[in-house]
């Protein structure tokens, strides 16, 4: 039986012609191999849809009739994925997943199928897949494409349909309802909606989504989060309840907060979830990075950020250099963040304010050597001081004039230090090199 048995071809697009036209080398040479092997092979899902839609391809997938043993004689392969199919194959250093045909019976769990045997009919493995437009596959050799669940037409009119009963696809592996959200952001081409029985379905099995390891619903978040239109899909997903269902907080989004998302410059992830987390409690915000399970880098991040927002440095020199060495490349980003949220300061610090700290910023007089001038040794012979606490208190101390000062010698430390209150036992109070601060 042919692997295409009960679907029609179709001619290629235009776009799907311009699409194989320029297909890598190495992606040419691999569809060659297989054919030399006696087995078919079709370019499946992400890239046919890019195609058609005329954005960028991210990456080629591929699905064959040949089982992963047989794939493994291909001369540069790697495993990666070889229980369910999947082998990378390496050329002209590319690297291509290509997954064997398939049926799956049962998804227990909700992430995993109970069950994956090799298949032979591309029919029915393009019917295991979420939306219609992932469910299409284009033959190279033969010039025609497969479109069963009318993907083409659905990109046409802007929506998205799940491939047969969407209640049902979406239990089979909950990060599904995560992808249907994240393809409802089509850039510039704006904000496509899922048929009705699909959102609904979005809305009845959220629940599903504690099935899923935070890891795999933080990577398909920070995509969401990324998005040219992420202020509306993280609304309609805190409309829809998903918010609360991922993050376990009773999600309460004003409308300009989460309008100014996609005001937020950059590509940095964690502006936009400092953002969306900006009045969530400090605690609340250190909960929901451990229950993402953020990496260690990205919490620290993530925590330090958030301690920052609603904290504008004062308009001095010496005031901006501290929030500049404190916050270093992110100085200015944290201002242009807060600018974005000016309507909100009751008249506390206007839009042109923050501005001003900004310019001010981009001018400020800076010593390029930043590190403390004064060493612990030094400060020991210049104060009889001990090794302890007090002693680290006044090298922070002297380190932060320093840097607010813009001192550049030891001489200009020696004579700071004649003018300091450090006889004293009590050094708790003294100020620090730190933003936000109470002593500015």
């Amino acid at each position: 039986m042919e692997p295409t048995s009960g679907m029609n071809s179709k001619p290629l697009t235009p776009e799907l012609a311009q699409m194989v036209q320029n297909l890598p080398s190495s992606l040419l040479g691999i569809l060659d191999w297989f054919e030399d092997q006696g087995h078919f092979v079709w370019i499946v899902g992400g890239a046919v849809r890019n195609a058609l839609l005329e954005i960028p391809i991210i990456e080629y997938d591929l699905a064959t009739t040949m089982v992963p043993e047989e794939m493994k004689e291909y001369p540069d392969m790697i495993p990666t994925g070889e229980k369910f199919g999947t082998i990378t194959f390496r050329s002209e250093g590319d690297f291509y997943e290509i997954t064997t045909l398939r049926t799956e019976k049962g998804y227990g769990d909700g992430r995993r199928p109970d069950e994956v045997e090799w298949g032979l009919s591309l029919t029915v493995d393009l019917s295991r897949r979420d939306l219609s437009m992932n469910s299409m596959a284009l033959d190279v050799n033969k010039s025609v494409y497969y479109d069963p669940y009318g993907g083409f037409e659905d990109l046409q009119r802007n929506r998205i349909c799940a491939v047969g009963e969407p209640k049902s696809r979406l239990s089979e592996d909950a990060l599904r309802i995560l992808r249907t959200y994240r393809f409802m952001d089509q850039g510039l081409a704006g904000v496509w909606k899922p048929e009705r029985g699909l959102s609904n379905a979005l809305r009845t099995t959220r629940s599903m989504l504690s099935k899923i390891a935070p890891e795999r619903i933080w990577s398909e978040l920070k995509r969401i989060l990324l998005g040219k239109n992420a202020s509306i899909i993280l609304q309609r997903m805190a409309d829809d309840g998903i918010l609360r269902q991922i993050f376990d907080y009773d999600w309460m989004l004003d409308d300009y907060r989460i309008s100014k998302l996609d005001s937020v410059e950059g590509d940095d992830v964690l502006d936009r979830l400092v953002v969306l987390l900006r009045d969530v409690p400090s605690q609340m915000c250190e909960t929901i990075a451990r229950t993402m399970k953020l990496s260690n880098q990205e919490k620290k991040t993530l925590l330090f950020r958030h301690s920052c927002l609603g904290h504008i440095p004062e308009l001095l020199d010496s005031n901006l250099r501290i929030h500049q060495y404190v916050l270093g490349d992110w100085a200015q980003q944290h201002l242009r963040i807060e600018s974005l949220f000016a309507p909100m300061n009751h008249g506390s610090h206007s839009s042109d304010d923050i501005q001003q700290r900004i310019s001010r910023n981009e001018g400020l007089n800076t010593s390029d050597n930043s590190k403390s001038l004064a060493t612990g040794e030094w400060i020991m012979a210049q104060t009889n001081m001990h090794q302890g606490p007090k002693l680290g208190a006044l090298k922070n101390w002297l380190h932060r004039e320093q840097i607010a000062r813009n001192l550049t010698s030891l001489e200009q430390i020696e004579t700071l230090l004649c003018t300091l209150s450090w006889h004293e036992d009590e050094f708790n109070h003294w100020p620090k090199l730190q933003f936000p601060s109470q002593t500015v």
